[in-house]
């Protein structure tokens, strides 16, 4: 078999090419719901977490976030869970300069989803049960991610939820558009050096059906040990490294998105 350096393979290689590099197709995401929380932490916790040549942005604002979508274009119209806990960051390199969520972790639920957009996009992607938004007894809207049964982290967001007008909905839509997701690949080499070793940028267009805001909510972290979650127990202590010092804004919407493969790519 001769692999075409002008095409894109994944694994197992006897799938054979799945897009020409030149003619990468962006993928739709018909039905998305999605709930978000925004917080400002200690402005002194994000540098160590970013990998150079990644800066703090402007404000110390972590977003965490879970989507339920379904309607997944590479997945024959199936669906997928993930979650994603991103701090303001921003990239100046010698050709590109852009500023972003930097994605610290990215959990899912589906296989497929997870090694595309590590080993392609760079994004820092693993496995975990993840919940639905659910609408609790008290009206809160909660949703969480665990690992073996043991709770990685949250959130519960609570009432009241302001439905919000069309207007405010596209300028919603076009501000998430705007904003990507900065990322870092990153792949180990059974030599020493490793296989990929670069930033990374993803872009995603959104179109918002329904939009509620809400001022009040949760982000809740699990405290299970290395004997419940094994090397993963590090990844909570660092999401704790980010206490909320003041809650920004929390955000439930509806529609759909199309991820930008066409527009994914290294940065330089």
């Amino acid at each position: 078999m001769n692999i075409d350096p002008k095409k894109l393979y994944f694994m197992p290689l006897i799938r054979g090419p799945i897009w020409d590099l030149n003619a990468i197709p962006p993928i739709t995401y018909q039905s998305v719901e999605s709930l978000m929380l925004q917080y400002e932490t200690d402005p002194e916790a994000i540098p160590p977490l970013l990998p150079e040549p990644f800066k703090p942005g402007k404000s110390p604002i972590v977003t965490v976030l879970f989507n339920d979508c379904n309607g997944v274009g590479f997945m024959s119209g199936r669906g997928y869970r993930m979650a994603a806990v991103s701090v303001d960051a921003k990239f100046d390199g010698e050709q590109d300069h852009v500023e972003g969520g930097y994605v610290l972790v990215m959990p899912e639920n589906e296989t497929l989803a997870i090694t595309t957009g590590r080993e392609w996009l760079g994004m820092p992607k693993f496995f975990t049960d993840i919940s639905s938004i659910r609408i609790m007894e008290n009206g809160h809207l909660r949703c969480e991610a665990s690992l073996w049964g043991h709770l990685f982290f949250g959130l519960d967001i609570k009432p009241p939820f302001k439905k919000q007008i069309g207007l405010v909905r596209k300028t919603a839509a076009a501000q998430s558009s705007k904003a990507p997701a900065l990322g870092y690949k990153y792949i180990g080499s059974l030599d020493g050096i490793p296989d990929a070793d670069y930033p990374t940028i993803m872009w995603n267009d959104v179109e918002m059906e329904e939009l509620w805001l809400a001022k009040g909510g949760e982000f809740f972290i699990g405290d299970s040990g290395e004997e419940d979650i094994g090397e993963f127990k590090p990844v909570l202590d660092i999401l704790r490294s980010l206490p909320v010092r003041k809650v920004v804004q929390a955000v439930h919407w509806k529609g759909s998105l199309v991820l930008r493969n066409d527009k994914n790519r290294r940065l330089h």
